[in-house]
């Protein structure tokens, strides 16, 4: 757990633990949006889009593999989901497979969109569906629950299903791509 949760009590934080706006501002901005959860959901998530991009700009910096991979674990690590974490540090990266998906998903809803955002809307289902399986097992060997595990055999078989489609979709795109000759 980290510090963060600790000192919350793993409860999400209030919005004026988040933003420098007045009660009054907050609770205006609460009621524009329609419900009070609502409005402290969105201050979480532009902050998350600001420190997102800065992120990404500091990944354009040159340095070697080991360094990277060592500043992206900072960000599990400060997040509580490091590696001394194992169940949370698999669910963690499912979250983050789950909100870098749901916009190819959105996407993949219109037909205009075509066959590739399609595919990617799948393999990101199933990678989401394939890492709920690790965390599952990795907790339910930790407890020696054989039956959570076998009962991880529905779901691979659904995240083999989406891949599966995936494919089907990219295979889609190659065969309208033979006449041209690519």
């Amino acid at each position: 757990m980290s510090k963060q949760d600790k000192a919350r009590g793993q409860a999400p934080a209030t919005v004026e633990q988040i933003g420098e706006n007045t009660p009054t501002e907050h609770a205006e901005e609460a009621a524009r949006l329609g419900e009070p959860d609502a409005y402290p959901v969105r201050l979480v998530n532009a902050l998350l889009g600001v420190v997102q991009a800065e992120a990404a700009t500091a990944d354009g910096v040159k340095s070697d593999d080991d360094a990277r991979h060592g500043a992206w674990e900072e960000q599990l690590n400060t997040a509580g989901a490091g590696l001394d974490a194992p169940v949370k540090h698999v669910e963690f990266i499912r979250w983050q497979v789950l909100r870098a998906g749901t916009p190819l998903r959105l996407m993949a809803q219109h037909q205009q969109t075509g066959p590739i955002p399609l595919a990617a809307a799948h393999a990101v289902t199933g990678l989401h569906m394939l890492l709920g399986v690790i965390a599952t097992s990795q907790d339910a060997a930790g407890r020696g629950d054989v039956d959570t595990l076998t009962a991880q055999a529905r779901q691979l078989q659904a995240a083999r299903d989406a891949l599966a489609t995936s494919i089907r979709n990219t295979d889609l795109l190659l065969d309208m791509l033979k006449p041209v000759g690519l």
